[in-house]
């Protein structure tokens, strides 16, 4: 429908292992530079394992006067500072209406051991001046990488409407503990010494602003970004599964976000993909499907290979730097973002840039 709400990107912000901004991280990720390092952590059978973690300078921030609740929990204390962090950054940004919404994505409850509960995260923002949150619509989605991407499909349902200034969606996580790391090290699938089929866990937040406003949206040479709904569908055959993997999910999560978008042709597709093997099948599965709508010359980007797995993360992340690489690419107008999650959870969706004037003319033509 012409007159359904339609999302904007208002601001971005972001800290992982390679970069203290979405910029940072775009251009280290640009320039091939990998932060994968052997961690203190070991498996089963006495190897490091490798991490990709943040640096520790950003977590000496002088201002920051933490809540730690009742123990000190050093991946909660690292997701609070990551957060605090990204955060910043909007708000250097000017991103943030007076009152917004905020869409936490967590990991799965299988995989959720130590994850930073919601009560502790709001004390923190409120102790850290961030009174722009409406503490009762704090929100979170325990559904992994792919969380983010229906963060968004949350927003587009329930909020573009009640608060078209803003409304703010993203994670923060850091696996840094032998109970974040215990499940996929029992599945055997992270990353030792010597070349195997595994990925390696990263640190990282990113937080976007989305807004319904294109007036508010960021600007670059008078172009912003849309957007767009995304779509969802669920993987059967997943990681806690006994059904048969046959890449389905992934398959409708494409059509679904192609279905309605008539826009420019895709330039990339970023993916959620970490270096396991496994969500090679699947890809393959849905580019064959949709090859018509995205054709032979596409490109893939996967920056997990320099940033690490970031879990919860994931997703933010891609949408943050599909839509900085379309504002600073003359070649691309549009890229698709896809996540998929190890409890089944498939998401997708188009960021495309348009005209400003043009965005503007048509809601006020509304």
């Amino acid at each position: 429908m012409d007159d359904a709400p339609q999302l904007y990107l208002s601001g971005m912000g972001m800290v992982n292992a390679i970069g203290g901004s979405v910029s940072m991280v775009w251009a280290a990720a640009g320039a091939g530079i990998n932060r994968y390092t052997l961690s203190r952590f070991v498996d089963d059978s006495g190897n490091p394992i490798r991490l990709a973690p943040v640096p520790d300078e950003v977590f000496d921030h002088p201002g920051w006067a933490l809540d730690e609740g009742d123990f000190h929990s050093e991946p909660q204390d690292h997701a609070i500072k990551m957060a605090l962090h990204a955060l910043g950054q909007l708000a250097e940004q000017g991103a943030f209406p007076e009152q917004a919404p905020l869409i936490l994505a967590m990991n799965e409850p299988e995989l959720c051991a130590d994850c930073l509960p919601l009560n502790k995260f709001k004390t923190n923002l409120a102790l850290s001046g961030h009174d722009w949150l409406l503490p009762e619509l704090l929100r979170s989605l325990h559904t992994g990488r792919a969380a983010g991407l229906e963060a968004v499909a949350f927003g587009y349902d329930y909020l573009a409407e009640a608060y078209p200034q803003g409304m703010v969606i993203g994670a923060s996580d850091s696996p840094n503990n032998y109970t974040r790391l215990r499940i996929p090290e029992q599945q055997n699938r992270l990353l030792t010494l010597g070349p195997n089929d595994g990925y390696a866990p990263g640190e990282g937040a990113a937080f976007v602003v989305l807004t319904a406003d294109p007036a508010r949206a960021l600007e670059e040479n008078g172009q912003i970004i849309v957007v767009h709904p995304p779509g969802l569908a669920r993987e059967v055959g997943h990681w806690f599964s006994d059904e048969p993997y046959r890449g389905e999910g992934l398959d409708a999560a494409f059509k679904a976000a192609l279905a309605d978008y008539n826009g420019p042709a895709i330039h990339s597709i970023y993916s959620s993909m970490n270096g396991e093997r496994y969500w090679a099948k699947e890809y393959g599965v849905a580019m064959t499907r949709s090859w018509e709508r995205l054709g032979d010359d596409v490109q893939l980007v996967h920056p997990s290979e320099y940033y690490g797995d970031l879990g919860s993360a994931t997703a933010p992340s891609l949408l943050a730097l599909a839509a900085f690489d379309l504002l600073k690419n003359t070649r691309a107008q549009s890229h698709l973002v896809y996540s998929s999650s190890d409890a089944g959870l498939r998401g997708a969706l188009i960021v495309e840039k348009r005209p400003k004037a043009m965005e503007i003319s048509k809601g006020e033509a509304i």
